[in-house]
């Protein structure tokens, strides 16, 4: 007769194993799994006839605006802003942008923050609202700006360079398009 011998493990040491391993792996795997960037956006431009006068006033800007929220919780946010009104020799153009949230009680539109300058001169805190109101050419979409106001510093990190100076403009865009980009990015293992 053969005798096998079989070789064993006592089953308390696997189940102790077996939970210890479980226990290590299940925080690991939570953190993960709970990782987000999360990120908003406006971006666009095109032709904007402004409200307010008798005379057809046009703008032809450029947006760009991103805050992305990381997964340790810093915010990074990236912008630019361009203005030039047709016919005129008014220029505005973003130094900073400090700030792009979603529009109070709107699910279409960005408020972007941040300072500028006139005609290549000045520091101005602005805040501008963006709408993404519908497709290119809808004449749905809309820009509002206001530089110097007190909407426009409030939140702003350092002074106008002069107390003067105001400006505010919206009006719809007639051609080129907004757009509204929200993103919760679910980072992988």
């Amino acid at each position: 007769m053969t005798v096998q011998t079989r070789f064993s493990i006592p089953r308390r040491r696997v189940l102790a194993a077996g939970i210890g391993a479980m226990a290590l792996s299940i925080p690991l795997a939570r953190e993960a799994s709970a990782r987000y960037i999360q990120q908003r956006g406006m971006s666009g431009g095109g032709l904007a006839q402004l409200e307010g006068s008798e005379e057809p006033r046009l703008v032809n800007f450029g947006l760009f605006a991103s805050a992305v929220q990381l997964p340790d919780g810093q915010n990074l946010v990236l912008g630019k802003l361009q203005w030039i009104e047709a016919g005129t020799d008014f220029q505005m153009q973003s130094i900073e942008v400090v700030q792009c949230i979603p529009i109070p009680n709107r699910t279409d539109g960005a408020e972007v923050r941040g300072r500028l300058q006139v005609n290549g001169e000045g520091d101005y805190p602005f805040v501008a609202r963006a709408m993404d109101g519908g497709a290119p050419g809808s004449a749905l979409d809309r820009i509002e700006i206001e530089v110097n106001t007190e909407a426009a510093r409030q939140g702003a990190r350092t002074e106008a360079s002069d107390d003067e100076f105001e400006f505010v403009a919206a009006g719809n865009l007639v051609a080129g398009d907004m757009q509204w980009i929200i993103a919760d990015i679910e980072l992988g293992t």
